[in-house]
């Protein structure tokens, strides 16, 4: 009887799921979706009825296989399907906080056992002595082999003020054990420093996405930056890979004109929104954006709406060529589905959609190895104010060195 409920119950769900995906397009073509869709049902009968395993379906499973095999089909690399495990952990990076001791972790499938990627500067896993490479066996008494990544991860989390007990396995010295206090974790949407670089004071800030309080932290970022009275900004975009539109358009805001265009919208049908500047907040100063290719989406609204307006100079490489939106549709099994409903385009009406954005002035970067006394394997994700080094950064100097030339020339331009 319960199996019958659960078959039912996914019938009804895979219905919803995949009829009203195609409602709309029946609406405008003759199709008999049901017979489209009819090699579905007859699968789903025969797995349930002759399936060897039968009693060891989980119907979890093939719902989330089963929707990301409809999205697949669409062939739109960017629409996409979270599951509600993905949803939860999704939301975490989205807020930039969660209570947890503040390692970067990878699952080691070899040993299975969760390993420190890096602790981040300043958490409790930093200050209790946890290292890169440190391979944690138990959680609380539990073995790490017993659980999934996910779970591991999550019990690592928890609530701010608690313990977590771990033995970790560190070679060449053996096994550790750790008692640490889980704190809140902040990890930085935007990072930024003051450089003094051959008499010009500039103002340096990372943008890492465009997640929620990214515009927040921006504009605490620029505040900062000119009140200790910089003479030119740089804008590092380099790989990421975008976020919201809304802070997009909030950060593009801080920088365009009041009421001026930042990007349109087009839909499948021709729908079009134009968003507008909400008004610069800031005084305009020389201003380059690196840009490369991870640069991509809502990093690609803010560059090309700088690039039309004059406002700033790109250096760097190539961007991505993402200008598909994605709508959020909230799934009854608490996904959620990303599908891709409109693209945009810059001010100028440019569709940069796979083509990217080219750089004003082409500069490749070029790697730059550190030796082991210099790398402490640390990850500076939750340093809001960091030092920057354009000696390990080469486009970054090519910046610094092109604001040099223009100061020393006594008028500032933009290269074009």
């Amino acid at each position: 009887m319960k199996k019958t409920l659960k078959t039912i119950f996914l019938v009804v769900m895979m219905l919803l799921i995949l009829t009203t995906s195609w409602t709309l397009f029946a609406q405008t073509e003759e199709i008999n979706v049901y017979d489209k869709l009819k090699p579905f049902f007859e699968s789903l009968y025969y797995i349930e009825n002759e399936f060897y395993e039968k009693d060891k379906i989980n119907y979890n499973d093939i719902v989330d296989a089963s929707v990301r095999g409809l999205i697949g089909g669409l062939e739109d690399p960017f629409s996409y399907y979270l599951t509600a495990e993905d949803v939860a952990e999704s939301n975490i990076e989205q807020e930039g906080k969660y209570g947890g001791i503040g390692t970067e972790v990878t699952y080691n499938a070899h040993l299975q056992v969760i390993e420190v990627v890096a602790p981040m500067f300043g958490t409790p896993a930093y200050k209790a002595g946890i290292k890169a490479g440190d391979l944690i066996i138990t959680i609380d008494a539990s073995p790490v082999e017993d659980m999934t990544y996910m779970e591991a991860v999550n019990n690592l989390r928890g609530i701010p003020g608690t313990i977590v007990n771990l033995e970790v396995v560190r070679e060449p010295v053996g096994i550790l054990e750790f008692s640490i206090e889980r704190a809140e974790i902040k990890t930085a949407m935007v990072q930024y420093g003051l450089v003094e670089y051959e008499g010009i004071k500039a103002g340096y800030v990372r943008i890492n996405n465009f997640f929620k309080n990214a515009s927040t932290e921006l504009r605490k970022a620029l505040s900062d930056l000119y009140d200790q009275e910089i003479q030119a900004l740089v804008v590092d975009l380099r790989n990421n890979p975008g976020g919201y539109l809304t802070q997009a358009i909030l950060i593009a805001s801080l920088f365009v004109d009041s009421g001026e265009v930042i990007v349109t919208t087009k839909s499948a049908d021709n729908f079009i929104n134009t968003y507008r500047s909400l008004g610069n907040e800031f005084e305009d100063l020389p201003m380059m954006v690196l840009i490369n290719g991870g640069s991509a989406s809502s990093s690609e609204i803010v560059a090309g709406a700088l690039k039309d307006y004059s406002l700033a100079t790109l250096v760097g490489e190539k961007s991505f060529g993402k200008a598909a939106v994605q709508t959020l549709f909230p799934l009854s099994n608490d996904g959620e589905l990303w599908l891709t409903t409109a693209h945009y385009f810059t001010p100028n009406g440019n569709d940069i959609h796979i083509v990217g954005i080219e750089p004003d002035i082409l500069v490749e970067a070029e790697p730059f190895e550190q030796t082991a006394e210099e790398d402490d394997h640390t990850s500076d994700s939750t340093r809001f104010v960091i030092e920057v080094n354009p000696e390990k950064d080469n486009q970054l100097k090519t910046v610094l060195d092109l604001f040099v030339e223009e100061f020393s020339m006594g008028e500032w331009g933009t290269f074009n």
